[in-house]
């Protein structure tokens, strides 16, 4: 107690703060207003929030008698996949608003969430003030019950997939905005994509033989199967969303994916220049200036993704 200043007494006597912090956070979360919440007002008097995230959590939570909370949380869902972005396994506790920024929220479980290394990387001390760019709370905010998530196959391509979001009516403005910012922050279209490439890979074999027995019509029912499926688990998985854009694709499945078919590309000729694409440059809109045909808008894509600081990869008809 001499050496640390009466420290311990001090993190003791803070009870009733962090019960009220708590308490306080609890409300914003459950009204969607976290984004209100100011770093003032998270304090414990005396110690530094750098002090108290050490010594409580660290120590105390991690590493000492709480390790039970820690656990508990952890270990106390349904699903083994992050809420935050449905790709990756859970693999690490995250304090939605920042520990050291916030000491009096951090050991409130409400404001602990298991998430998977990239996204807790990619969060990192983030926090807003603008309700638009506050990401989704998995305790206390769901979005699941609603078909928010989409993809297309690229024309051209033997199957490759942009996913986007694309939000119900009669979702709020701010809602639709976050769902958007939470998708492209967490690079989801681009971790989706890979994903369904890689399944496609391993099913080609497969998909040709149902083409082969069942014609276009019984590969299209095949594909709708594995959709509904995969929907029926979860409705904005990135597998459904996959099945279902390959079902609806007239070309897919007529054998692009093996590519053996002339994809029909919107009607217009495979060799006509018809497409564009634009990117984001370390956060900057660009596009080609360059035309390309249905055949080959995929392909050069595909190396316009592959360059450093390049995001968000679209092909879009040229006007």
């Amino acid at each position: 107690m001499e050496k640390n200043q009466g420290l311990g007494s001090r993190l003791r006597d803070a009870a009733p703060t962090v019960e009220a912090a708590a308490e306080t956070y609890r409300a914003a979360a459950l009204s969607s207003t976290l984004h209100t919440l100011r770093e003032q007002n998270f304090q414990i008097a005396g110690v530094p929030g750098h002090r108290v995230s050490d010594i409580v959590y660290e120590s105390g939570m991690r590493g000492g008698a709480g390790r039970v909370i820690y656990d508990a949380v952890m270990e106390g869902r349904d699903e083994i996949l992050c809420p935050m972005c449905q790709h990756s396994e859970v693999s690490e506790l995250d304090h939605v608003m920042p520990k050291k920024a916030y000491p009096a929220l951090c050991v409130a479980p409400d404001n602990l969430v298991g998430i998977c290394d990239f996204c807790n990387s990619k969060k990192s001390n983030r926090t807003s003030d603008d309700a638009r760019r506050v990401l989704l709370h998995p305790h206390f905010e769901d979005v699941s019950a609603d078909v928010w998530l989409a993809a297309k196959v690229l024309p051209g391509t033997k199957g490759v997939l942009r996913y986007f979001v694309e939000p119900p009516h009669h979702w709020d403005p701010v809602l639709k905005d976050r769902v958007r910012n939470q998708f492209e922050f967490l690079e989801m279209a681009t971790r989706f994509g890979n994903r369904a490439q890689h399944t496609l890979g391993g099913m080609r074999k497969n998909l040709g033989e149902q083409l082969s027995r069942n014609g276009t019509t019984g590969l299209k029912t095949f594909l709708k199967g594995l959709a509904a499926s995969h929907r029926a688990r979860e409705l904005n998985g990135w597998d459904g969303v996959a099945y279902d854009a390959w079902a609806e694709d007239i070309d897919f499945c007529r054998g692009s994916f093996n590519g053996t078919s002339i994809p029909a590309a919107g009607g217009n000729n495979l060799d006509s220049p018809s497409y564009k694409i634009k990117w984001l440059q370390n956060g900057v809109p660009r596009m080609s200036t360059v035309l390309y045909s249905a055949a080959s808008v995929g392909h050069y894509a595909a190396l316009k993704r592959a360059e450093p600081g390049i995001s968000d990869v679209r092909i879009v008809l040229a006007k």
